[in-house]
């Protein structure tokens, strides 16, 4: 009976954890704050990824597919450096959260701080805020999200400060306020 019972609760952990473990899926929708995922038109950076550009560039960061867990899979990476990554949105858009599929690699607290700067004609930004104390698993790909209100912007830069290996992302969403 000790041992059924042991093994029940090593399942129903694994089952709770199974998600965390695994990484975590896409978020989906807020219906309370009548957010709808936005396209992004286009995306660039200053330094462009450092690690197998060809094969996992920017573009990687709006396919919708996740990455999986561990070295290399697909993650867009910046070793040792902080990029500065430009989205256009294609118009000015309200948008309520920024979400960044990341995985930490040499610390739990890899991505220090990510800063987000808002602009309207792609050549002058204004600082909007820094989101830090970010920590998690090492090797687990994860998503962070920075609440923005109701920005309006055309023009989105993310600037990540890296402590440790430097950067692997593997998505970026933006969501727009529907109402």
């Amino acid at each position: 009976m000790a041992t059924f019972l042991s093994f029940f609760h090593l399942f129903a952990l694994f089952l709770v954890f199974s998600p965390w473990a695994n990484g975590q899926g896409s978020p989906k929708p807020d219906p309370s704050r009548s957010l709808r995922l936005c396209k992004v038109q286009k995306v660039t950076s200053s330094p462009g990824p450092t690690m197998d550009e060809i094969r996992f560039g920017l573009d990687r960061l709006l396919d919708g597919k996740l990455p999986k867990d561990g070295w290399r899979s697909t993650w867009t990476a910046w070793y040792q450096k902080d990029p500065a990554v430009t989205f256009d949105l294609g118009e000015i858009k309200r948008i309520g959260a920024i979400r960044v599929y990341f995985q930490a690699w040499a610390r739990e607290d890899e991505l220090k701080s990510v800063e987000i700067a808002v602009g309207l004609d792609g050549k002058t930004f204004f600082p909007f805020n820094e989101y830090g104390e970010i920590v998690t698993l090492q090797e687990k790909g994860t998503w962070v999200e920075m609440d923005l209100r109701a920005v309006r912007a055309r023009y989105f830069k993310i600037l990540p400060k890296f402590q440790g290996w430097g950067h692997q992302w593997g998505e970026v969403e933006f969501w727009e306020i529907s109402k």
